[in-house]
């Protein structure tokens, strides 16, 4: 038999001798020739040519010449067998054998591990104690050497013939074989041998040994069959990074591989170039896994309810183990020791600092990693972070220093920082949008603490918090994003389709004719929407995900308290407010920390509230000890906190989120509103069933006792301040605020009496001269604010009535002239119709329900507070505004806002009227109270002031205009005979003013010019010089001029009303000359 056929059989050879393999117990074999014919048999060689086992053994001949040449006994020993190994492995040998070198070494290895099996077994306890350990002693020397050719073989292949299987790949194949398949096989005895691989190579390159391994495995990850969660090879795959991982030696040289962190790769490229990537691409997302959406969910949107979840709990319960699986394998890498920690915080910031692109608007998804790897990296993290996010009372929290960016991102290695050769890293945190701060001040301050010696003494905690926080900031919280967007993209498009297809009147014939097609097209697309939506309900509105979240989320929210607690030791101690203070900046730290922390936070807490409510309330989420839990405690305090001391948060989008979050949980459904102001017929309340967690949060703001102190205040304060966001959309903006204000502020007033005199106490005291740290902490800024939140409820009221009015106009012209089946529309004019249509009703919509918040807001706050709604610098354009709507509402134009569903858009003209007239019944009437002799002198002044505007409107006023809204009232019971009888009573008054109004007209016709404010052309009784242009002016007109543009009206410079100089003389002046002129007016009459 040639050497190639010997060779060729030396498979078949290593499984039937390794089932034969016996110690023998021939007495009269030396232990030289027991390792020959043992190291013979593993090795499949022999160095004697008449063997009678020749047949089946290479037989070494130069070898065999080699040991007479030297005098040594030709026979195998361990000091002979790297010798004969290597001959071995010689290139011919390799070559005739059809094996590869790695394949060969395995091979011999596990006939090693028989015969010590068998020596150490029931078969080795007949020989003597110390010539079984010599055995066994001089295979575990052979095994060494074979050990370490094959980690040769897989540091450098080029050093041996390549032929047949990778080492690489023969491991991967153990590693996702089912080692109780078969008895004695590699995979079966796979953990033993990487055991002693690591063993060899701990401290002689053992990275570069399990990286091919550890690559291969990935490669093997990015096969079909392997990626997708559905089928079952991504679990082998990762039960096979498990076994490599679960080897701690193994585990410690992973962050040591050359793969492992490549500078090469960065952004998309972290997905399939670092050695980890491919295991953290497994996902449940749809984009990961196209077969989710078209096999999975391929019929869900025509399922019931209950079958989706049933699909959701299936595809969860796998992510779920996606999840736990990464967490294990990557935990057992950060254990492994302090510089493999770092290694692992190294690649993951920068893997984030490299995808920063995730949180824009407009996502190049071929440039960054996928919704999938971001989740799973979030998830991670999340779960390292459990031992110091999940204690109840927080104990670890002040191990988290602020100033982490600058002591750790920033810094290089020797002085405490990161290895950032490249500057990813310190790129990204460097650039980010602070809590409240500008660039020149960011890089001033940075520059100042990179020179200062610094050094963290919060060992991973803060590591670990700061890169969660930026992990979420990159996926979860930028997948709801996107998420909230293909949400709103169907209900555009569905509504879209629901157009056409109810109006094909609106399309030409050639659009009709095709009209079928395109319809099936689109419902086609339709379809493939709802089936990803569909597939992303399952990940986004996962409990357990959530949970997480929020769970982390509490630590976050507890940080940043933390920072802006006056003591600076809250939790554990109880929180104490900040002092309102706007001459000095918050501490630096503070204004310096990443924006992305407190906008997350609030993000996800906004998703939570509108999308997954039950997870609010959920036990697991709520964790803390009494005073710290989630929803209970820390939530409440954080909005309040935050509303109440505005100059804490630069960016007023962010205060705005947080109002929102107070709307969803004070909600009340405006179809069940009840409270009408002096309005009989409200609807009737409990028809409609709101989530639990509305109901405890609002308990939990009754027993809350910042929130029952600083709410309302802060909300009245926002209220002024959203007029300027900054973006240029805040004209629009700042409505849809407001509406959540109003809505809130309704939902407390309505909930308990507390709540209302908080109301008034804020209204009153600045008129009083005093002021509580609950407000601003200064009567004039008191002041200052009561006197803007009137000036920007007046100018809402009136631009939102006049265009929601004006929107439902437009709706019933076109109403009237649709077509119909006896009059069809002339071709052309639909189209246009339609389109117009379609944007007065969006605006309708929302307008009218912005509108009836407003006047209600009104009517309340000049009932229960009328002395601010009577200054003389908002009463004549208050005045104007309410007769105009009146107008609108009662005058003859009335019945074109009659449209066909005024239900769809929330438009009760009746209950407008009755509270918009109420407000001329609050402001023009004495309330009727027992007041102090000045007191009643005040309101009567204040009275006749208004009186007096609202006659002297002679754009819109009118007697008959009354006589009309009063007829409508009393004929549809909206008013009660005494509400009715007091509004009689206004009109009375107003028509005994007209005839006094004739008097001033004369005066003002008398006037020297300098007299007369060159605004308004009306006689001062205040005046005052703007010193920013040198014009007089009534103080009234400038004030209220101040109150929506603080500029001077003549030059555009900067004014304000503190700057404003009183001029006592002329004012004495013009009082004389108006007396005298009076005295003449009366005297001809």
């Amino acid at each position: 038999m040639s050497i190639r056929e010997r060779c060729s059989a030396e498979p078949r050879r290593l499984a039937r001798d390794s089932s034969r393999m016996h110690i023998s117990q021939a007495p009269e074999k030396s232990f030289a020739q027991w390792q020959d014919d043992a190291l013979s048999n593993i090795l499949s060689v022999t160095l004697d040519n008449a063997n009678p086992k020749r047949g089946t053994r290479c037989y070494l001949k130069s070898v065999a010449d080699e040991l007479r040449s030297e005098g040594l006994a030709v026979l195998i020993t361990t000091q002979v067998f790297e010798r004969v190994l290597v001959a071995r492995l010689d290139e011919d040998m390799v070559v005739a054998s059809g094996i590869s070198v790695f394949e060969y070494l395995v091979g011999s290895w596990q006939m090693s591990q028989t015969v010590v099996s068998n020596l150490c077994g029931a078969k080795g306890k007949a020989l003597d104690l110390a010539v079984r350990e010599a055995r066994v002693q001089a295979l575990r020397e052979a095994q060494l050497l074979l050990v370490s050719y094959m980690g040769l073989s897989l540091q450098i292949p080029d050093m041996f013939p390549q032929q047949g299987r990778s080492g690489r790949a023969i491991i991967v194949d153990a590693l996702l074989a089912d080692p109780n398949a078969n008895a004695n096989s590699l995979a079966e005895q796979l953990p033993e041998l990487l055991s002693q691989l690591a063993a060899r190579f701990a401290n002689d390159g053992l990275p570069e040994v399990i990286a091919p391994v550890i690559s291969e495995l990935g490669l093997r990850t990015l096969q079909r069959a392997n990626r997708s969660l559905l089928q079952p090879g991504f679990r082998s795959i990762l039960a096979a990074l498990d076994t490599l991982t679960t080897n701690r030696q193994i585990a410690a040289a992973i962050p040591h591989m050359p793969t492992f962190d490549p500078e090469e790769c960065n952004g998309r490229r972290m997905q399939t170039g670092t050695a980890l990537g491919p295991f953290m691409a497994l996902s449940g997302f749809p984009a990961g896994d196209e077969s989710i959406t078209k096999v999975y969910y391929s019929d869900a949107p025509q399922r019931s309810h209950q079958d989706r979840e049933s699909l959701h709990t299936s595809l969860r319960t796998t992510v779920q183990f996606l999840h736990s699986a990464l967490f294990e394998i990557v935990n057992r890498l950060i254990r492994s020791g302090a510089d493999e920690r770092t290694l692992v915080l190294q690649l993951s910031l920068r893997t984030l600092a490299t995808n920063a692109l995730r949180s824009g608007m407009q996502v190049d998804f071929t440039k960054v990693v996928d919704d999938g790897f971001a989740d799973n990296l979030a998830f991670v993290w999340m779960r390292l972070s459990e031992p110091f996010t999940n204690d109840a009372r927080l104990t670890r929290l002040a191990r988290v220093d602020p100033d982490w960016v600058t002591m750790r991102a920033l810094r290089s290695v020797a002085d405490g920082g990161l290895n950032d050769d490249q500057s990813h890293i310190s790129t990204y945190w460097r650039e980010l949008t602070r809590i409240d701060a500008d660039k020149e001040q960011i890089d001033a301050y940075l520059e100042q603490r990179l020179r200062d010696q610094m050094s963290s003494d919060g060992g991973f905690i803060p590591d670990c918090f700061f890169t969660t926080a930026v992990a979420l900031h990159l996926g979860l919280v930028s997948t709801i994003a996107r998420y909230i967007d293909m949400m709103k993209q169907i209900g555009r498009f569905k509504n879209e389709i629901e157009r056409v297809r109810n109006s094909p009147g609106t399309l030409t014939p050639a659009q009709r004719a095709n009209l079928p097609l395109v319809m099936q097209r689109w419902e086609s697309q339709l379809q493939d929407m709802k089936r990803e939506k569909c597939a992303m309900d399952a990940q986004m509105l996962d409990p357990r995900r959530l949970i997480c979240a929020m769970v982390f989320y509490r630590f976050v929210i507890c940080f940043l308290l933390r920072q802006v607690d006056a003591q600076g030791v809250f939790p554990q101690q109880a929180f104490t407010m900040p002092a309102e203070n706007g001459d000095v900046n918050a501490a630096e730290k503070w204004r310096m920390l990443p924006e992305f922390l407190i906008e997350d936070a609030i993000e996800f807490v906004v998703f939570v509230t509108t999308y997954a409510p039950d997870v609010l309330t959920d036990s697991t989420a709520q964790v803390g000890d009494d005073g710290l839990r989630m929803f209970d405690d820390i939530l409440p305090l954080f909005i309040v906190t935050f509303l109440a001391r505005p100059k804490l948060i630069r960016n007023p989008y962010l205060k705005a989120k947080l109002v929102d979050i107070l709307h969803y949980l004070t909600y009340r459904d405006p179809r069940e509103d009840d409270d009408y102001v002096d309005t009989l017929g409200g609807n009737i309340p409990g028809n409609i069933r709101l989530h639990p967690s509305i109901q405890q949060f609002q308990a939990n703001l009754d027993n809350n006792t910042l929130a029952r102190a600083y709410l309302v205040p802060a909300l009245v304060r926002f209220y002024v301040d959203i007029e300027q966001t900054g973006s240029s959309s805040q004209f629009y903006e700042k409505f849809q605020t407001r509406y959540y204000i109003a809505r809130t502020l309704r939902a407390l007033w309505a909930r308990a009496p507390r709540y209302v005199e908080v109301t008034r106490r804020f209204f009153m005291q600045s008129g009083l001269g005093t002021s509580e740290a609950t407000t601003t902490g200064s009567t004039r800024r008191d002041q200052r604010v009561i006197e803007e939140f009137v000036t920007r409820l007046m100018t809402d009221t009136t631009y939102l009535l006049d265009e929601s009015l004006s929107k439902l106009a437009v709706i019933r012209d076109i109403e009237k002239r649709q077509p119909t089946a006896e009059a069809p529309a002339a071709e052309g004019n639909d189209s246009d119709d339609a389109s117009r249509l379609d944007d007065a009703e969006s605006r309708a919509r929302s307008l009218v329900s912005l509108a009836n918040e407003t006047v209600h807001m009104l009517a309340f706050l000049s009932r229960l507070v009328p002395r601010p709604f009577q200054a003389s610098e908002v009463v004549s354009r208050l005045a104007a505004m309410l007769n105009y709507n009146l107008q609108q509402l009662a005058g003859p134009k009335c019945s074109s806002l009659k449209v066909q569903d005024m239900q769809k858009y929330s438009f009760n003209p009746r209950v407008l009227l009755s509270e918009l007239t109420s407000v001329y019944v609050h402001l023009g009437l004495p309330t009727g109270k027992q007041q102090p002799a000045a007191a009643l002198i005040e309101e009567t002044e204040a009275i006749d002031r208004f009186v007096m505007a609202v006659a002297e409107d002679d754009r819109s006023y009118s007697q008959a205009l009354f006589d009309k809204a009063l007829y409508i009232l009393e004929q549809r019971s909206l008013k009660n005979a005494q509400s009715l009888t007091r509004l009689r009573e206004f009109a009375l008054k107003c028509q005994g003013a007209k005839v006094d109004s004739r008097a001033m007209l004369f005066l003002e016709n008398e006037a020297p010019d300098h007299y007369l404010d060159p605004l308004l052309a009306s006689l001062m009784t205040n005046p005052v010089r703007l010193p920013t242009s040198d014009n007089v002016m009534e103080l009234s007109a400038i004030k209220g001029q101040l109150l929506s543009d603080p500029r001077d009206p003549f030059n555009r410079a900067p004014l304000s009303v503190d700057m404003l100089e009183p001029l006592p003389e002329l004012k004495r002046e013009i009082a004389e000359w108006r007396e005298r002129k009076l005295a003449e007016y009366q005297a001809q009459q």
